[in-house]
């Protein structure tokens, strides 16, 4: 039950810290440069945008792949992705809490060196790959949430759903991935673990951190519906994930987490709207 707890944490965490980063995005969006870089589509609510971040993600899970199987014993290859990504995707959750004290300028100057810091920090100490994980996580997510509409956000991840599943199930190359970086111990999972009663051995949950961006996007492109359907959003979030992680546990199985993830936020998301919640 404590290792299922200890995950359940680390996932609202990072969802907490992924909305906190995106109502400053939103609120800086029409005034700071940097952030505007952070947007990838010319119209969030085009529903075609769904193609392309599908495309985008099958693109880069397939030079993943090549990158695991060509290049799995240069390790620095995967050490400076890893760098890169932490650090561009972390400083965005940074320049969230610099700016509660400085303007944009030093607050966006302040979030590159923070970010470059916490890549540092994991490269010499990875015992903060947690941390890591969970930063770039929430500022990911906050990338996908304010690029995309509700609608084709929600089409997105559908798609992204039925791609998880296929490629736990069918091509088996999820799995690949997820060993692979369990293996280098990569800010791509977050890790929960827990001592046993033999001596040096613990027990560990891994969860993608894939499965945690889904709900942050969803969480920060909610907000320009209704900041009520944001709390809805992420009360589904939390709850599907938490049945779905005592269901493998008990169970012992292998088991895609976004196909329930997503079915729990839309299902929440939708309830809030006929139960009259959202003002818009």
């Amino acid at each position: 039950m404590r290792l299922i707890l200890t995950m359940i944490a680390l996932f609202i965490v990072a969802q907490l810290l992924g909305i906190f980063t995106g109502v400053t995005i939103l609120l800086d969006m029409d005034h700071n440069p940097y952030v505007q870089e952070l947007i990838v589509t010319t119209d969030a609510n085009e529903p075609a945008n769904a193609l392309f971040f599908i495309v985008y993600i099958l693109m880069g899970a397939a030079a993943m792949i090549l990158m695991i199987r060509l290049l799995r014993h240069y390790e620095l290859v995967f050490v400076l992705m890893e760098f890169a990504l932490v650090a561009t995707a972390g400083s965005i959750v940074f320049y969230a809490f610099i700016r509660l004290f400085l303007g944009m300028e030093l607050s966006t100057l302040g979030a590159i060196i923070m970010g470059l810091a916490l890549s540092s920090l994991k490269l010499i100490k990875p015992g903060f790959k947690n941390a890591a994980a969970i930063f770039a996580t929430a500022g990911a997510g906050v990338i996908f949430g304010i690029s995309l509409g509700l609608v084709p956000l929600i089409i997105f991840l559908v798609f992204l759903s039925i791609y998880d599943y296929l490629a736990v199930f069918k091509t088996k190359h999820m799995v690949e991935m997820a060993n692979f970086v369990v293996r280098k111990n990569l800010a791509f999972t977050v890790t929960a673990k827990v001592p046993t009663a033999k001596p040096g051995e613990k027990k560990r949950i891994d969860l993608g951190t894939g499965d945690m961006i889904a709900p942050v996007m969803l969480e920060v492109s909610a907000m320009t519906f209704s900041p009520v359907a944001t709390v809805f959003v992420f009360i589904g979030a939390v709850v599907s994930f938490s049945i779905f992680l005592h269901f493998v546990w008990n169970k012992k199985m292998v088991l895609p987490a976004l196909p329930p993830i997503v079915f729990g936020m839309v299902v929440f998301l939708l309830a809030g709207f006929l139960l009259g919640f959202y003002h818009i």
